[in-house]
């Protein structure tokens, strides 16, 4: 809209006629300037619209100056205007001039600069294009109000993240105290400062705008969020292992038998709850990086291989145990059977001449007896420990064939240990 404001140099010129003048003059301009294709015949009126308002002179009538002053100044507020009416009328003087169509979504405190941008354009008259001017405005304001809001979010989010980096220079693994409402704080005041003062001007460059500082954000945010995941994955593998490895020997100290694999399943349940709960107390609405799944997954991943490694321990130590007594068994049992072989005098049983006892000829029989009756013990023991394992049908019959080869080895050695020549003689000089 032009507005003009004509002073009244007491009434001499007719304010119809002045209002007449400066239209044909405008309209005239109007006509010799270049206008795009299709426009050529477009009128002034088809772009603006025109008001006229008399003042009292100044010097001359100051007080009625300043009442018109006053009273025109209340016509500055929104307005309306009578579509069948092509322009305002000139006897309406109390009609507000800002009107619906005019409005560029311009917010005031963003004024200044866009018409800055707009003035440049004329001064250097180049192509005056409002919709890119406002554009413009948006992207310096939303720019200008994004460093703003930055300012509170690094306030929060600067700390956390020194402490974080702290924690991973120092290979320390260590929860962040409510790092989870800090970040749900952070990332929803930062977005709601930001809406309030941007949403204002251009739609478009607005959700652009808004879509890079989330982006930032995000970015930050997700750092910390993975950084916090990642000493939970850490403290909760050590404290799965320590309390298995606990119960194991809290059990072994009890002397009763203990499942080793209810023990790892019980602690398992809790180590993923624990995990759980700490990755849910970090996920924000709305926040993509807040999905834990994966993270989750390999969590599990790794209690089932610490799981793993867990039972071949406790399987070698089964192993270890069972191969002892069969050791100590075979060694009572070979012992035995070799001091009840007699002195060949008759004082035990065996005689000078004839037939032998049964203690003295199938001596070798008793002694293979007595061996395959242990490793059949020991197989049992094995077995029904190791499914208390939950090991598979391979490990257990891989962990059999070790005890057979362990054992034979156990007999070979107990035999050759009977039959030194130094055990011999002293066996004799007892006999």
């Amino acid at each position: 809209m032009l507005f003009f404001v004509i002073r009244d140099h007491l009434g001499h010129t007719p304010l119809a006629n002045l209002r007449n003048t400066l239209l044909q003059d405008l309209q005239r301009i109007w006509s010799t300037l270049s206008k795009p294709p299709g426009l050529e015949e477009s009128q002034i009126g088809d772009y603006f619209d025109f008001e006229f308002v008399a003042l009292p002179h100044k010097i001359l009538q100051p007080e009625k100056f300043i009442a018109e002053v006053q009273q025109l100044g209340k016509r500055f507020r929104e307005g309306y205007k009578d579509p069948k009416r092509p322009s305002m009328k000139l006897e309406n003087k109390t009609e507000g001039v800002f009107l619906s169509d005019y409005h560029r979504r311009i917010p005031a405190d963003g004024f200044a600069h866009y018409a800055s941008g707009v003035w440049d354009q004329i001064v250097n008259n180049k192509d005056l294009d409002l919709p890119t001017q406002q554009e413009l405005l948006a992207q310096f304001r939303c720019d200008e109000i994004a460093r703003e809001v930055t300012v509170a979010f690094d306030d929060t989010v600067t700390p956390l993240e020194a402490e974080l980096a702290e924690n991973t220079r120092t290979g320390k693994a260590a929860l962040i105290p409510e790092l989870g409402s800090s970040l749900k704080t952070a990332r929803s005041s930062i977005l709601k400062d930001f809406t309030t003062e941007a949403s204002r001007y251009h739609k478009g460059v607005y959700e652009r705008k808004k879509a890079e500082l989330l982006e930032k954000v995000d970015g930050r945010l997700k750092a910390l969020f993975q950084g916090q995941l990642g000493a939970a994955h850490k403290i909760g593998v050590s404290y799965f292992s320590e309390a298995v490895s606990d119960a194991v020997r809290q059990g072994q100290k009890r002397g009763a038998n203990y499942d080793f694999a209810e023990i790892v399943e019980v602690e398992k349940r809790k180590a993923l709850t624990r995990y759980e709960k700490e990755a849910r107390s970090l996920a924000v609405e709305d926040a993509p990086w807040s999905d834990y799944r994966q993270e989750f997954a390999l969590y599990r991943k790794e209690l089932d291989s610490v799981s793993a490694r867990l039972r071949k321990d406790e399987m070698r130590r089964l192993a270890t145990r069972v191969e002892r007594w069969v050791k100590s068994h075979l060694s009572e049992r070979i012992g035995l059977e070799f001091n009840s072989l007699g002195s060949g005098r008759g004082g035990s049983g065996a005689p000078e001449v004839g037939e032998k006892p049964a203690t003295e000829k199938d001596i070798w029989d008793r002694i293979w007896h007595a061996f395959t009756d242990i490793v059949q013990q020991a197989e049992g023991r094995f077995t029904e420990r190791a499914r208390g394992f939950d090991a598979s049908p391979d490990e257990v019959e891989i962990g059999l064939w070790r005890l057979r080869r362990k054992s034979w080895a156990a007999l070979k050695a107990k035999v050759d240990e009977e039959v030194m020549e130094g055990n011999i003689l002293l066996k004799l000089r007892e006999k």
